[in-house]
């Protein structure tokens, strides 16, 4: 049987456009639709709201490691400071300059008054500024001006001329009103003051040289630039400088730490705020 026109008589089957098929029947398009865009967004979100946090942990370690690495380069060249100048480590210095002014590109000369501590062993040990520099220094200067883009390290001086400290405190600390743990008086003063013999520290193994700071030198005592302070009431502050424990806990809330032995390790701030740490005394008991 002969099958029946789709069109009105008149009308040539071979010249005319076939029908659509039904809506039903086309296929579906390859684009998302507004409610699986939707989905795959929130996807997105809740996989990047669980990375970010390891990331971040993880660019840290690695600052972390850098600044590590920076405490130990200073570790060798102070030993190699001490083993050409008698087994004395390097003289008190309060100040933070570094950079040469002649050549910025170089390290100021560790004997003028206003140079950094870190010039003496930099200069022994052909150190560059940027070993002085900590990754995840944050506060590089202050609204006084102090700079410390190259100098994010603090030396001990726990008990120097400006920590407050009485010869009798000194005495009750180091077992002496002339000695610190990395310093000695010298001329009778301790603006003066010279490196003590290596030789001379007891626990080498427990006694800082220098950690991350906001303070060129950490005079302790009854100043609050640690957190050890003589002062019961404000063990665990920063009384000269608040607001600047950042600069102390750069390290997921840790310091990264120098030893006289030359080994580094991290110090919370707990840890930090027990004073033999910086006194080297760790044959007598807190003394509070």
């Amino acid at each position: 049987m002969a099958r029946a026109s789709l069109w009105p008589a008149g009308h040539d089957d071979a010249t005319c456009p076939v029908a659509p098929p039904p809506a039903a029947a086309r296929p579906r398009g390859a684009g998302f639709t507004l409610v699986e865009l939707l989905v795959v967004i929130g996807i997105i979100a809740v996989l990047i709201s669980i990375l970010l946090p390891s990331l971040g942990k993880a660019r840290e370690q690695a600052s972390a490691t850098k600044c590590a690495s920076n405490l130990r380069n200073i570790g060798q060249a102070m030993q190699m400071y001490v083993n050409t100048n008698n087994q004395y480590l390097c003289p008190f210095k309060n100040d933070t300059v570094l950079s040469d002014p002649t050549d910025p590109s170089g390290i100021v000369d560790p004997n003028l008054p206003n140079a950094y501590w870190g010039a003496f062993y930099a200069a022994s040990g052909k150190l560059t500024k940027d070993i002085f520099t900590c990754p995840s220094n944050v506060q590089k200067s202050d609204s006084a001006g102090y700079a410390n883009q190259y100098v994010a390290y603090g030396y001990n001086g726990w008990g120097d001329t400006y920590s407050g400290l009485s010869d009798t405190d000194r005495s009750k600390f180091f077992g002496s009103t002339t000695e610190i743990a990395l310093l000695q008086k010298y001329k009778g003063a301790w603006t003066n003051a010279v490196g003590r013999k290596i030789t001379r520290i007891r626990f080498p193994t427990q006694t800082i040289v220098c950690q991350d700071t906001w303070e060129a030198m950490l005079d302790g005592g009854t100043n609050g630039d640690t957190y050890a302070s003589s002062v019961p009431a404000n063990r665990g502050k920063l009384t000269e400088y608040p607001g600047h424990d950042i600069e102390y806990l750069r390290h997921l809330k840790t310091s990264n730490v120098l030893f006289v032995d030359g080994h580094c390790e991290r110090l919370g701030k707990v840890e930090q705020t027990d004073e033999r740490y910086y006194t080297g005394a760790w044959d007598l008991p807190r003394s509070y």
